[in-house]
């Protein structure tokens, strides 16, 4: 009661010097451009203040980096005066770094402020924040250990001390003084009046405990104080993602769902919305940390939980990306490093007084500058010179690629009008010669249909020469498939007719699942064209030939097999759908050496099952 008490007494305070500040960035950004050094220096670090508090990190970093250039450049006899100033826009600076996500930045910047203003205690605070992001527990408790003694000086602060405190202890599983911790913090920021670091203890403290009324009415206090104080801040956004997680995992729970008079649906639906708009800040802001992975993360169970399994496959995908660029070890040991380099330039200070001396000397200093320009000169030139070798080689590699695959290409078109054309022409032919020479042969009937069969079969032709030309073109201009959503029983239809005229032979075309597929139309066409073909090839000598088509899916893969009832064969007469180094006969067509490149092209795996009298069977995995 005594916390809701002082909440509601001091809420209005925040709010008041949020809108002032609102009120007051354009005044800022017009007087600066009218002061002196000085006060433009004192002016940008508002600024950059102002871009913090309001979660525009870049802005920010741009103002106190512009009033730490100023600094640097003033005339002053006060020089410890003038390397402090700079030290406080290096501490800003790495503090902005870190709520981007930028560990490495913040890190040089923190131990940049180090050098000059150790017993800083939001810098000690800071830097034992950072460590304990990265589980260095140990360098992270030594800091904090070195800011509460700069904080027993003025008995003030010690709430923020604690809270960090309840961090490491509790990423040490040491539960007991973690919760201590955490009560102590909020025991000195009520002392205090410190509301924004009361809001993040109630946040910290709400999430160790487990799904509970008092849990939830933790992150709704802390969500009280934020959306008066800062409601875009960081730290706001991750008390968000608390609320959203709790609804999240509630949904399971009946008791809780009655107690926040909520369904499970409204539950899902309630995180899904607060995870939504806490991505879209952290993406609005450029923050690539913690909060915008766990967001992901949440999210993707929430669509789990909704069922849209690829929504949450996506968010997953990409909170993992994110967590492997904040957790690399490499990322680690760059952190590492710069405190190690700091410590090492520490005990070098005598090497870099006497090296100051020698500087002094003018004649020295100006060989050494000449030296270095003459050996960047030379060093730009070979560099330049390189650069441009790389780009001309990357051009010619680029080109003897495109040229390679423009063979291949036109190898292929001539070995599909081979392979797809000659076969019904030969029958055209045939049966032409046969009236020709041999009409007596035909009665009537036999005529007539032979004459329909032949106007099919020219018909199916010219569909083959205009599918082919299609698909020729396409290739010539863009040298490689054109995927789209293609239903299988048109494709089965295509083939039906395409092979109308072969009645002595019985197909079956199998698609009880309907299914769909996304591939170049044109390719897979023609291999369904060759595997029939070939399969109507090898049944000559079958007695009631069959050869039947279907399509199925499968562990998340698509399935087209043809199979007939033909004489088999061995393993050796299909080494050419593995084997690029085959040659491939221009009488007999392309067959198997066509399927195998369009087959690769697409990603279609083949697989052939056949045995000597029990027939074959052709079958293509698509994704």
């Amino acid at each position: 009661m005594r916390n809701v008490l002082l909440l509601l007494i001091v809420l209005p305070i925040f709010s008041s010097a949020q809108n002032s500040s609102d009120t007051t960035l354009d005044s800022l950004l017009t007087v600066f451009k009218t002061q002196k050094e000085l006060q433009q220096a004192t002016t940008a670090k508002e600024i950059g203040v102002y871009y913090k508090k309001n979660s525009q990190y870049y802005n920010a970093i741009e103002y106190h980096l512009m009033a730490r250039t100023i600094y640097s450049k003033l005339t002053t006899e006060n020089q410890q005066k003038k390397r402090t100033a700079m030290a406080l826009c290096d501490l800003s600076i790495g503090a902005n770094y870190y709520l981007i996500g930028d560990h490495k930045k913040s890190m040089e910047y923190y131990f940049k402020a180090y050098k000059v203003i150790p017993e800083n205690l939001d810098l000690l605070l800071n830097i034992a924040t950072l460590f304990n992001s990265q589980k260095n527990l140990e360098k992270s408790f030594y800091y904090l250990n070195l800011a509460e003694k700069v904080a027993q000086k003025t008995n003030t602060n010690l709430d923020k001390i604690w809270n960090k405190k309840s961090d490491v202890y509790f990423s040490k599983k040491d539960s007991v003084n973690g919760f201590n911790a955490l009560k102590k913090s909020i025991e000195f920021s009520i002392k205090e009046h410190d509301l924004e670091q009361l809001a993040i203890t109630y946040t910290n403290y709400g999430d160790l405990l487990p799904d509970s009324k008092e849990k939830i009415d933790l992150y709704l206090k802390s969500k009280a104080i934020w959306d008066r104080y800062q409601p875009d801040n960081l730290l706001a956004i991750s008390n968000n993602i608390s609320i959203a997680n709790f609804y999240r995992t509630i949904v399971d729970q009946p008791k809780m769902l009655l107690e926040n008079g909520l369904t499970k649906n409204e539950a899902i639906n309630k995180a899904e919305g607060i995870l939504l708009d806490q991505i879209l800040k952290c993406k609005k802001i450029n923050h690539k940390g913690q909060n915008l992975q766990y967001s992901l993360e949440c999210l993707s169970y929430v669509y789990e939980l909704k069922n849209d399994y690829k929504k949450a496959n996506d968010y997953f995908k990409e909170c993992a990306v994110l967590y492997d660029s904040l957790n690399s070890i490499d990322t680690k040991n760059k952190i590492l490093n710069v405190e190690s380099s700091f410590k090492i330039g520490e005990k070098d200070k005598e090497i870099e007084l006497n090296q100051k001396i020698i500087e002094q000397e003018k004649k020295q200093k100006w060989y050494y500058i000449f030296g270095i320009g003459l050996l960047a000169i030379i060093g730009g030139l070979l560099l330049y010179q390189n650069q441009n070798r790389k780009k001309t080689n990357t051009k010619l590699q680029l080109l003897n690629s495109e040229l390679d695959q423009a063979n291949k290409i036109k190898i292929r078109f001539f070995s599909i009008l081979n392979h797809d054309l000659r076969k019904p022409v030969a029958n055209l032919i045939h049966f032409l010669h046969l009236q020709k020479e041999s009409p007596e042969l035909l009665d009537e009937e036999s005529k007539k249909r032979m004459q329909n069969q032949t106007i099919a079969g020219a018909e199916n032709l010219l569909s083959s020469m205009e599918d082919i030309l299609l698909w020729s073109k396409d290739q010539m201009e863009n040298f490689k498939p054109q995927p789209k959503l293609i239903e299988v029983s048109q494709l089965f239809n295509d083939n039906k007719k395409a092979f109308s005229d072969y009645q002595s032979i019985t197909f079956e075309y199998l698609n009880s699942e309907n299914i769909v597929l996304f591939t170049d139309e044109n390719y897979l066409k023609t291999i369904l064209r060759n595997l029939t073909s070939n399969a109507i090839n090898v049944l000559k000598q079958t007695q009631n030939p069959t050869i039947i088509w279907q399509a199925w899916h499968e562990n998340n893969h698509n399935y087209l097999s043809i199979t007939d009832n033909g004489s088999g064969a061995t393993s050796e007469e299909f080494k050419a759908l593995y084997d690029d180094s085959q040659v491939m006969g221009i009488k007999t067509g392309l067959g198997l050496h066509l399927i195998r490149d369009l087959a690769k092209a697409i990603d279609c795996k083949i697989t052939v099952k056949t045995a000597l009298e029990e027939g074959t069977t052709f079958t293509l995995e698509l994704p």
